[in-house]
């Protein structure tokens, strides 16, 4: 009994010190990276021709971030069951971080190689689209014209900055991106975490 006790009060699956499986949230990390990869890809060639307002707009909502979190949290379950279906909030946390992490240097770096050196035209054909469809959209809605106007030079504004990001900018907006994965990963924690009883084997053998 005592040294059931001793263990558990040892145990390294707890606070920033916890042990966990980094080759398991790295290579779930690449699988979800190239996952993500594919769903933007996806988004950005159907926007470029969607006539709808409602369809550009709503495209990347549900493609790239409500597949997305599905996906994720699919395959926050199945790293839980390879540990044993027991998990810390701890262990949980840095390992579903690292998979996100990992995802998002994949898809992003992915996104930026393709629309720089493959598809240079991509973004601009998309965003000439979304200004055309965003036009009409407003137009039909009887909105303002400073507020049509404001709007329009938002979107041209993102379209001539096309091809011009710094690696200042690539990285500025890399950390945002990890910061709100973090919150994320927090999020799948809580969901997923499933504490083993620490006297569980102790009152078994007694």
């Amino acid at each position: 009994m005592a040294t059931s006790l001793q263990e558990e009060l040892n145990r390294t699956d707890a606070g920033f010190n916890a042990i966990f499986n980094k080759k398991d949230g790295i290579i779930f990390g690449i699988i979800l990276g190239v996952i993500s990869f594919i769903l933007g890809l996806i988004v950005l060639y159907l926007v470029k021709d969607f006539k709808s307002f409602w369809a550009v707009m709503s495209t990347s909502i549900i493609v790239n971030t409500g597949i997305y979190v599905v996906v994720a949290a699919i395959l926050a379950f199945f790293l839980r069951k390879r540990v044993g279906d027991y998990w810390s909030f701890s262990v949980a946390l840095k390992t579903i971080y690292v998979m996100l992490a990992i995802s998002t240097l994949i898809s992003t770096t992915g996104t930026q190689a393709l629309v720089n050196f493959v598809y240079p035209t991509l973004q601009e054909e998309v965003l000439n689209n979304t200004i055309n469809v965003t036009i009409e959209y407003m137009e039909k809605s009887n909105l303002p014209d400073d507020q049509i106007d404001g709007k329009i030079a938002e979107l041209e504004v993102q379209r001539d900055s096309i091809g011009k990001l710094t690696f200042g900018q690539f990285f500025k907006g890399m950390a945002i991106t990890l910061v709100v994965q973090f919150i994320f990963a927090l999020m799948l924690s809580a969901i997923f975490k499933r504490e083993k009883p620490m006297f569980r084997k102790a009152s078994e053998n007694e």
